[in-house]
């Protein structure tokens, strides 16, 4: 840990000069090109310029970047130049300048692509089951969702009945205890004996109608 510090403390501590810049602007630009890593390039660059990585890495994200924008770009345009050109030099046998380059023969290229082929076969296979899956899954829905809307109009209607069986049912105690008081009335006013006398009928509109013995026998005839 001690050596570490003392390195960072040999570590040059002066201001970026132009040609610092421009030194570390090449080193990332190189690196770029390759197809490496700017933390990559900071490291050599912290090598080079006798600074910490960190201290470049803050450098170019500060500072150089924006200055170098159009060579940045160029030096992406360069990297996928070249990585086309390698790939296309490995199918064609080999690019034995690239530390990674394989060779390929022609019965390799066409057992990749028939590979490739079973593999995209494979998942268009995977594919069609899981549409039929989805096409049941949404027919049982739309089903259950016919039966939620009838079961809902079911219990609509049997509310309804409901409701008015309630209606009816309270209408009938009002006539009943109606009944009751005006028998209780008559009871009160002309007594008992000529009560019996006297039956009550409801009308059409609900309403309570006291029938004499005459009235009934009339009825009757």
């Amino acid at each position: 840990m001690s050596e570490t510090r003392q390195k960072d403390r040999a570590m040059r501590q002066d201001a970026w000069t132009t040609e610092d810049d421009e030194i570390l602007a090449e080193i990332v630009l190189k690196h770029i090109k390759q197809g490496s890593t700017q933390l990559a390039g900071f490291n050599e660059a912290a090598r080079r310029l006798g600074r910490t990585a960190a201290a470049c890495g803050f450098r170019w994200n500060a500072c150089v970047r924006k200055q170098q924008r159009y060579r940045i770009e160029l030096a992406k345009e360069e990297r996928k130049k070249n990585k086309s050109q390698r790939v296309q030099a490995q199918l064609e046998g080999g690019d034995a300048d690239h530390p990674t380059a394989t060779l390929m023969t022609w019965a390799q290229v066409l057992r990749f692509l028939r590979q490739e082929k079973n593999t995209a076969q494979e998942w268009a296979s995977r594919w069609r089951s899981t549409e039929r899956q989805l096409n049941e899954w949404k027919a049982k829905y739309e089903a259950l969702e016919a039966d939620y809307k009838r079961v809902c109009e079911e219990l609509r209607e049997l509310k309804s009945t409901h409701d008015a069986i309630t209606r009816d049912y309270k209408a009938l105690l009002e006539i009943m205890e109606r009944a009751r008081k005006a028998a209780l009335l008559d009871d009160d006013l002309i007594g008992p004996k000529f009560a019996e006398g006297f039956m009550y009928r409801i009308d059409e509109y609900g309403n309570l109608e006291r029938i004499t013995t005459g009235e009934r026998m009339e009825q009757a005839e």
